[in-house]
């Protein structure tokens, strides 16, 4: 029995993957959301917003550190030869969270009541939405775990097939419950769009356990080959996993409690100037579920890189290869970098067609085209910290990210009742992981050293990005003469820039034959008609 019987994938394999899992979730993520916001409007959106924050603070607290930790602690054993290890931290790990993700489920379904009464949540109309969501704690729970092992295992398909299965239950359930409950009011139709959710959670969890019980038998039989003897102590084996998870899961419920944060200050802040609360709330809707959900979309790279780099690392770790870490944490920047500063710059420039593109809501646009930034140093911080991660030292980015955290908070409260309005929330995201992103990096470079080469890694994708943004406004200006509308003229203008930029990266070598050889499937016949036009 070797290690292929678990369907190990090479890092840019799982990366591939995983993107294009994120992809289609984000997606799907995305497209959902336009006839819900159109059936709910902004002011039903900013009500389904606040119980999906609520849900994501109790399962970040519960599990959201939990695939991160088990992958590190799974893969770590797996280098060495201690696979019996390996399957039995997954079996302590799934009881574990079976318990608390039922406590944590009963606990946000009766406290709902009191997050209203204690003004918490700020909007009653809430209330059915939190109690509607409770359920898919428990399921991301246990799901955590499977995860968890199969990320450890480098299996990133079982993986990316549990999360598309989630997604595509999610969003059929909630449509479907949000249309039949509209005619009972807004209030229930938002709370219809959060039990949405619990079909997706459950689909994940069912499908998980499906593909470990079709695997069970030979991860047995690994484990018997296992002849080591090493056996590391119950005791030991949790605080190893909790050391690592509960600083991720900090991170998570930072990012929570600060949306939770925003939506207070926002709606807050914004009657303070003359705004009326349900004013306020629409324009914290197109912040937060509009505009945020392009920057989501665009971070699928590196969510991806993240979810590879951690298993890696942690194996590069236990053979001591730091070498190894160098070029794998330099070559996922600068693949982020490549990716994302182009889609940073369509945003901003494109940020009012998209959002009326998208979601029949131009306003969207101003806040879309201030949190544009984020896109890139939010991909830099993801996959930094899954380096520090996959290293044993998950409490360094979340040290980094609270830093830019406190000052995001500073910005939305003192700036959002001037002129600047909701992009001072947007602005403040985009300093966020402009900080945190920057202190990683300095982190990493004071662990194992950090390779960064300026021209390969940013001036050519500068120069190119600068092309791109060219070409995708003169194509769309000249759309709009001859054909008018938005909707042909930004799908144009979008589908130039996806043209352009390539053919000026690969003209101004910013991608060679060597960095897409890896890439299953098309990497050698990408290589070798970049190997052909002299881009070896």
């Amino acid at each position: 029995m070797s290690r292929v019987s678990i369907n190990k994938q090479t890092v840019l394999q799982g990366t591939l993957i995983l993107t294009i899992t994120w992809l289609v979730i984000r997606i799907l993520g995305a497209v959902y959301r336009v006839p819900l916001g159109r059936m709910l409007g902004d002011v039903g959106l900013g009500i389904y917003a606040v119980p999906n924050q609520f849900y994501m603070l109790f399962y970040t607290i519960s599990s959201a550190g939990i695939p991160v930790a088990l992958a590190g602690i799974v893969s770590e054993k797996m280098a060495v030869g201690h696979y019996r290890d390996a399957l039995r931290v997954f079996r302590l790990t799934r009881t574990v969270m079976i318990l608390v993700g039922l406590v944590f489920s009963l606990t946000l379904f009766a406290s709902a009541g009191w997050l209203i009464e204690s003004g918490l949540v700020p909007n009653p109309d809430a209330y059915l939405g939190l109690r509607a969501i409770s359920p898919v704690i428990f399921f991301a729970a246990v799901t955590s775990a499977y995860r968890g092992l199969f990320q450890g295992f480098q299996n990133m398909r079982a993986v990316a097939y549990s999360q598309i299965a989630d997604q595509v239950m999610m969003v059929a359930a909630t449509i479907l419950f949000s249309y039949l409950l509209l005619p009972q009011g807004l209030a229930v139709a938002a709370a219809g769009a959060n039990l949405g959710a619990v079909p997706g959670a459950a689909a994940a969890t069912l499908l998980l356990v499906f593909l470990y019980r079709g695997q069970r038998r030979d991860l047995l039989a690994l484990a018997e080959q296992d002849v080591s003897g090493a056996r590391e102590g119950t005791l030991s084996l949790l605080k190893r996993i909790f050391k690592t998870s509960v600083p991720v899961s900090i991170a998570s419920i930072a990012i929570t409690v600060t949306a939770i944060i925003d939506h207070k200050l926002i709606v807050d802040r914004l009657q303070l100037v003359g705004y009326t609360q349900q004013q306020a709330i629409a324009q914290f809707g197109q912040f937060n579920q509009m505009a945020m959900s392009f920057v989501t979309i665009t971070t699928a790279l590196a969510q991806s890189l993240r979810s590879s780099l951690v298993p890696s690392v942690a194996e590069c770790l236990a053979v001591q290869n730091l070498q190894r870490i160098r070029h794998q944490v330099s070559q996922a920047v600068r693949l982020v970098i490549i990716f994302t500063l182009p889609a940073a710059a369509g945003l901003y420039i494109l940020a009012h067609q998209l959002t009326l593109l998208v979601f029949a809501e131009e306003a969207a646009g101003v806040p879309l085209a201030s949190l544009s930034a984020a896109v890139l140093f939010w991909s830099v911080h993801l996959v930094t910290s899954g380096a520090l991660q996959g290293m044993g030292r998950a409490a360094i980015p979340v040290r980094n990210l609270v830093t830019g955290i406190i000052i995001k908070i500073a910005i939305t409260y003192y700036y959002t009742p001037t002129s600047l309005g909701i992009r001072a929330a947007a602005l403040g995201t985009v300093v966020i992981f402009v900080v945190s992103s920057l202190l990683n990096i300095l982190s990493i470079a004071r662990l194992v050293g950090f390779n960064f080469n300026f021209n390969e890694t940013l001036l050519r994708s500068a120069l190119s990005t600068i092309a791109m943004s060219a070409g995708v406004l003169a194509v769309y200006h000249e759309a709009v003469q001859h054909i008018g509308g938005n909707t042909w003229p930004t799908l144009l203008a979008v589908l130039a820039g996806m043209i352009i930029y390539p053919v000026f990266q690969v003209a101004l070598y910013g991608v060679r034959a060597g960095d897409v050889r890896r890439l299953p499937g098309v990497g050698s016949r990408l290589a070798l008609i970049l190997e052909k036009i002299g881009r070896k």
